[in-house]
C-alpha cells in the first residue's frame, strides 16, 4: 500500500525546484497514479497545486529541468519549418533532438529523490510536442518507423537552437544503352571525400573521369537533388562493348533526395541514353537473376569450316557453363546459340545465357571454365568484340 503521506511530502520537494508547467506534468503523472494506489484522490487537487506552484503564484523564473526550453516550443518549431523548405515532395516526417548531457541529469536526480519511475523522457517529451507543432504547420504527418523525412534538433549547452533535415534515401531502378565505344561503367572515387560527397565532385562522390557511372550520377543528382548515388550494378561489360535494346537495368541509392517523385525520367550525354523506371521502396536483398543476349565477335587461329559452326551450334545448346569464381565453382546456363562464319578465320557467336557469364573467358579458355569455344573446336580462338544486345531480370 503506497503511503499517503510520502505523497504529499513529493508534492512539497516538487515545490522547490521550480518546474514549468510541461515538466511538472511528465513528473506529476506518477503522484496521480500513486495517491489512486493509496486511496486519496484521483488527481492532484488544488492544496497540490498551490503547494507546487506556490499557493497559485506562477514564478517567472526559469524551470529547473529544461531552462526554458519548453518554453520555446514555438519557436524551435518555426525555426524547424525553415530547414523542410528546400524538400518539396514528402508525406511523412519525424523530429529527432540531441539535448546537453546536464538535462538528462538533472531530471535523473529529481526522480531519484522522488522516488519516480517509468516516466516519459526529457528528450521524447520534447519532441513529441514539437511533432504535434510541426505537423500542425505543414500538414503532414508524423511517422516514426519510415519518415520521408528527419528533422534534427540540436540544443546547445547555453540554450542556442540549430536545426537540420534529411530525407530518407531514394531508391531508382534505371537503365542506360550505350551507343558508343570507349567509356568505361565505373568510375573512380573522388580523392578528397572518397564517394561522400563534396564541393569538389559536386556533391557526387566521384572524379570527374568520363565513365557511365560519372555521367549517370550527375543527372540523378541534378533530377532528384540529392547527394552521392550509390550503383547496384546488373552486370558489366568492356569499355569498348556496346549496351543496346532497351539497356542495362541497375539501382541508384540516392543519399538526401530533395525530390521524391521525380518528373524527368530520361537523358543523354556522350553517347549513353539514361531512363528512370521506378521508384522503389528499397534495393533487393538478394541479387535478382537476369538473361543477358550478347553478340559475340571472334578469330581463330585456323580456318573455319561450315562444319565447325553447325558444331557449336549442337554443342552449346542449352549447355551449363561451369567457371571457378573467388574460390567456387559457378554454373550459368546458355539457353541458346547462333554462329555464322564471317571470313576465313572469323565467326559471330549470338548466345542468350545467365547473366554473368564471362564472355572473353568462354571464347579463349584460358582460365577455367567448361565448355569454352576453343577446346570445342580444339583451336585457339580469340573474342576479339563483343556487344549486349538485351537485358533482361528473369523473374519467377
Amino acid at each position: 500500500m503506497v503511503d499517503a503521506g510520502s505523497l504529499t511530502q513529493n508534492v512539497i520537494l516538487l515545490k522547490e525546484y521550480h518546474l514549468c508547467r510541461h515538466c511538472l506534468i511528465r513528473q506529476a503523472d506518477v503522484i496521480r497514479r500513486k495517491k489512486a494506489a493509496a486511496n486519496t484522490d484521483d488527481d492532484i487537487d488544488d492544496d497540490d497545486n498551490n503547494k507546487i506552484q506556490g499557493e497559485g503564484r506562477v514564478e517567472k523564473r526559469t524551470c529547473y529541468l529544461c531552462k526554458g526550453l519548453f518554453e520555446r516550443l514555438d519557436e524551435i518549431a518555426k525555426k524547424a519549418l525553415l530547414v523542410t523548405k528546400q524538400y518539396r515532395q514528402f508525406n511523412t516526417f519525424v523530429v529527432g533532438a540531441t539535448l546537453p548531457t546536464q538535462l538528462y541529469e538533472r531530471e535523473d536526480a529529481l526522480r531519484a529523490r522522488l522516488k519516480i519511475r517509468g516516466r516519459e523522457s526529457i528528450k521524447n517529451h520534447l519532441t513529441r510536442e514539437l511533432g504535434v507543432r510541426i505537423a500542425k504547420m505543414l500538414r503532414k504527418n508524423a511517422d516514426y518507423s519510415r519518415p520521408d523525412l528527419t528533422i534534427n534538433i540540436v540544443v546547445g549547452k547555453d540554450g542556442d537552437i540549430e536545426t537540420s533535415a534529411r530525407a530518407r534515401p531514394l531508391v531508382l531502378l534505371c537503365r542506360y544503352i550505350k551507343r558508343e565505344r570507349g567509356l568505361p561503367q565505373k568510375a573512380e572515387k573522388c580523392p578528397l571525400c572518397l564517394g561522400k560527397g563534396c564541393n569538389l565532385c559536386d556533391g557526387t562522390g566521384l572524379n570527374d573521369s568520363e565513365s557511365i557511372e560519372n555521367i549517370m550520377t550527375k543527372h540523378i543528382v541534378k533530377i532528384t537533388g540529392g547527394r552521392s548515388p550509390k550503383f547496384s550494378w546488373i552486370g558489366s561489360e568492356d569499355p569498348y562493348s556496346l549496351v543496346l535494346g532497351k539497356g542495362r537495368p541497375f539501382y541508384a541509392k540516392v543519399s538526401d533526395p530533395k525530390v521524391r517523385k521525380p518528373k524527368q525520367h530520361k537523358f543523354v550525354q556522350a553517347g549513353i541514353e539514361g531512363r528512370i523506371m521506378e521508384v522503389l521502396e528499397e534495393v533487393p536483398y538478394t541479387p535478382e537473376r537476369f538473361l543477358v543476349k550478347t553478340r559475340i565477335a571472334c578469330s581463330c587461329d585456323r580456318a573455319i569450316a561450315q562444319d565447325d559452326i553447325k558444331s557449336l551450334r549442337k554443342s552449346l545448346a542449352e549447355v551449363q557453363a561451369k567457371f571457378e569464381n573467388r574460390s567456387k565453382i559457378v554454373v550459368k546456363k546458355i539457353h541458346s546459340v547462333y554462329a555464322k562464319r564471317i571470313a576465313e578465320r572469323e565467326f559471330a557467336l549470338t548466345i542468350v545465357a545467365d547473366g554473368g557469364l564471362p564472355i572473353k573467358q568462354f571464347v579463349g579458355g584460358e582460365q577455367y571454365i567448361e565448355p569454352n569455344i576453343s577446346r570445342l573446336l580444339d583451336a585457339k580462338c580469340k573474342c576479339t568484340a563483343f556487344d549486349i544486345l538485351k537485358v533482361d531480370f528473369c523473374r519467377l
